[in-house]
């Protein structure tokens, strides 16, 4: 297969099915030898902020000279962005070799196994993240999980050094369950027997957590808001690696204030980030000049669709898709924006919950384009989301495209206004296109980001 004749079969799987296992996948994954434990892994859930969680400590590893593999979803313009090596996204060619093989491998094991039958789509993408680290001889591999946890494709991993859920909260509730309770229980699906967990988790959520890590004897880190990490659970072993006085810990907590990504919500992710360093020993790789290394990678994570800021036209990007994104959302504009009026170019997919995501985003003042995004997933009316911003005080309209919306909200955009492109990656993917974008490297000048600067050969540091 070709490029585009392998985006083709891939659009053409089956998604996951309503009754998930994980026996087809790592059946095919032994008898491909077990690729993905062929080199250290770190594995990150979470409701929100897993993505973010990622790219930062990708952006760390690599800025202490590691080669790093990165998986994540979703995509925003191209396919190939799931799938980094060094800070690079998989090329072309290598996607159509990779997928090729895989769906060669594939189709030859349904042939003898037809009770378990092909791949899934998310279980093939999985597939070629493994083939691709392994391939290319990454020292570390970063999975982000795609949906939930214990089910998840990418929970084949059977000896990550460290995992983390960064949060839990109400989304996906049709598949992971009703309650915080329940998704959170399907997050810590990840927790392996003796591996480190570290969570941002709290309340219900975090009793969850706190409980499968003790069942499993793993080590447990809890992050907090507060500029802290504290111990709960089973760490006694362990306790040194976050006792707050540990002279390590105190000067990377430092690190965060230079952060690319704004917002306290990453703050909290960049915390996480942290603790994984600590829990899965991967700090020690850094030297003693660590707190300056990380902070320098941090100051320079690319991150696109995640309160990407384009100042020239006094617009933000960002993914929020369920209730909390939204209030992170909202949080972060008041902080950057105090004095700005708020626009909003809003389309968000039907199985959200769409009520609390625009009560958590919208208030009185503010001007919505309401849209809907083209995509084969079920979008909501943007005359339902109209109407449920005018019920929260704000003067909404709605456009037939996401182009129509970001076109009449640029036009309508006073010097001091800030529109804010979310409700859906969708929603940003297209106002990506309609900047003209064919991939989202393409926004960097914009971002004034250097994020490849400054590696440094892992041979020159201290082990």
């Amino acid at each position: 297969m070709n490029y585009l004749q392998s985006l083709a079969y891939l659009e053409g799987l089956s998604p996951t099915t309503q009754q998930p296992c994980l026996e087809r996948v790592a059946e095919f994954m032994r008898e491909a030898g077990q690729l993905q434990d062929r080199c250290p892994s770190i594995h990150v859930a979470g409701t929100n902020g897993k993505g973010s969680t990622v790219a930062m400590l990708d952006a760390v590893l690599r800025g202490a000279g590691m080669r790093v593999g990165r998986f994540t979803g979703p995509h925003l313009l191209r396919w190939n962005e799931r799938f980094h090596v060094d800070g690079h996204p998989i090329t072309d060619e290598q996607f159509a070799d990779l997928a090729s093989r895989v769906r060669h491998l594939s189709e030859d094991f349904a042939s003898r196994h037809p009770q378990f039958g092909t791949l899934t789509w998310f279980e093939f993408l999985t597939v070629m993240a493994f083939f691709h680290f392994a391939d290319s001889g990454v020292e570390v591999a970063v999975f982000e999980v795609g949906l939930g946890g214990r089910w998840d494709a990418t929970n084949v991993l059977s000896s990550p050094l460290a995992v983390a859920i960064t949060n839990v909260d109400l989304d996906h509730t049709q598949i992971l369950g009703d309650t915080v309770r329940a998704i959170a229980a399907e997050k810590s699906g990840i927790i392996k027997p003796g591996v480190p967990v570290v969570t941002a988790a709290v309340g219900e959520a975090l009793e969850v957590v706190a409980a499968v890590a003790a069942r499993n004897r793993a080590p447990l880190a809890v992050c907090r808001p507060a500029h802290s990490i504290s111990v709960v659970g089973g760490m006694q072993a362990h306790a040194d690696l976050f006792d707050m006085a540990n002279p390590r810990l105190t000067a990377l907590l430092d690190t965060r204030a230079r952060l690319s990504l704004p917002g306290e919500h990453q703050q909290l992710n960049a915390l996480v980030v942290l603790g994984l360093l600590l829990a899965s020993g991967l700090d020690k790789r850094m030297g003693d000049d660590s707190p300056e290394l990380i902070a320098q990678s941090l100051s320079r994570v690319f991150w696109p669709g995640r309160f990407q800021q384009l100042p020239h036209l006094g617009l933000v990007l960002d993914g929020a898709h369920n209730p909390a994104g939204a209030l992170a959302l909202r949080a972060a504009l008041d902080e950057h924006f105090p004095a700005a009026r708020r626009l909003f170019v809003l389309g968000c997919f039907q199985n959200k919950d769409v009520a609390r995501l625009i009560g958590n985003l919208i208030r009185t003042g503010d001007r919505v384009f309401a849209c809907e995004a083209t995509s084969r997933r079920p979008v909501c009316a943007g005359a339902s989301i109209a109407q449920l911003c005018a019920d929260a005080g704000a003067l909404a309209s709605v456009h037939s495209t996401v182009a129509c919306a970001l076109g009449e909200a640029l036009t309508h955009r006073h010097p001091e206004d800030v529109i804010t492109v979310t409700g859906s990656f969708g929603t940003v993917k297209e106002s990506m296109s309609y900047l003209g974008w064919k991939c989202v490297e393409d926004g960097l000048a914009d971002t004034g980001i250097n994020w490849r600067a400054g590696r440094t050969p892992v041979s020159a540091l201290p082990c």
